[in-house]
């Protein structure tokens, strides 16, 4: 989103589709978390709290300091071979309770990135 921010004076990002945003980082410290603590199974490892991807954008844009026109946009907008589901977050209560670790949540992972991606 930040390169495309660059590139252009707005962007159209879907209002129709929620997730559990999730930084690479944290997905590293949950994977080790699982396999310091020898789990089995299925887990399911996402960032804390839900938004839209629109939310997302915007935040990103906004931690940035980009200026750039944020337009809402469905995903109708957007014709893809696999379908999106509108709704895709997930429970890591699992996750929690048999290694204690917690994602924090999404927007503080999204601040921390660009922090580390602006060199601070």
């Amino acid at each position: 989103m930040l390169r495309l921010a660059e590139e252009r004076e707005q962007l159209r990002v879907v209002t129709d589709q929620t997730g559990s945003p999730t930084w690479t980082v944290q997905l590293a410290m949950a994977v080790v978390a699982l396999l310091r603590d020898g789990a089995r199974g299925t887990y399911h490892a996402a960032g804390r709290g839900e938004c839209t991807r629109y939310e997302w954008a915007g935040e990103a844009l906004r931690l940035a300091g980009k200026t750039t026109r944020l337009l809402p946009a469905t995903t109708a907008d957007f014709p893809r071979p696999a379908v999106r589901p509108a709704y895709s977050t997930l429970s890591c209560e699992k996750l929690t309770r048999d290694t204690g670790f917690r994602f924090c949540p999404w927007h503080r992972a999204l601040a921390d990135y660009i922090r580390s991606r602006q060199g601070s």
